[in-house]
């Protein structure tokens, strides 16, 4: 088996980190991996915003979880609101990936490759990653917005997804699911 169909197998979403940064030249490869994902007419809608450090990863966890506590209806409340919650599953890195929403019509297909490029470039450099949501669904509450200029989001994108990213914990031990039968149609 090729390297690309092996990382495409065997990547499994990392939730738990060691305390370890990851190294600017390592996320930088991984971002450029994210650039060169596939867009619909070429377009490239995504913006990809590199956060890294504790305190402010935590920041934002503080910040989500009041955003999510300000609005009366979201999906995540429950998830978000509990205790043991943490945005990066305490990942030393994160890259949100956004775009304006007239960028493209295929803006969340679009960022959604880029984001399997960072999660399989990452995978290839060591790295562990896990696709996070929640940041998508408060993006546009006034005060979690002062948080995403602060960190350079572009004024008005919306989240479709962020990527956390460092280096597994010895006892991450993601399962390996099964893939579900009757998924594919072959029609000849």
């Amino acid at each position: 088996m090729n390297d690309i169909l092996r990382a495409i197998r065997d990547r499994r979403s990392i939730r738990k980190y060691q305390d370890k940064p990851v190294s600017r030249k390592v996320l930088e490869r991984i971002v450029e991996a994210g650039l060169w994902a596939p867009s619909a007419m070429n377009r490239q809608p995504w913006h990809l915003t590199v956060v890294q450090g504790r305190d402010l990863i935590d920041r934002i966890n503080v910040e989500l979880k009041a955003a999510v506590e300000r609005m009366p209806e979201n999906r995540y409340k429950a998830m978000v609101g509990n205790e043991s919650y943490h945005v990066s599953f305490r990942a030393p890195a994160l890259i949100i990936v956004s775009a304006a929403p007239n960028a493209s019509p295929m803006n969340e297909a679009d960022c959604s490759c880029a984001l399997q490029n960072i999660f399989l470039a990452a995978y290839s450099l060591g790295v562990g990653s896990c696709w996070v949501n929640q940041l998508g669904s408060v993006c546009a509450e006034p005060g979690f917005r002062i948080l995403l200029d602060s960190l350079g989001v572009p004024s008005g994108n919306y989240i479709h997804g962020v990527a956390s990213l460092g280096y597994a914990a010895d006892d991450a031990n993601p399962k390996v699911l099964l893939r579900r039968d009757g998924n594919v149609n072959w029609v000849e």
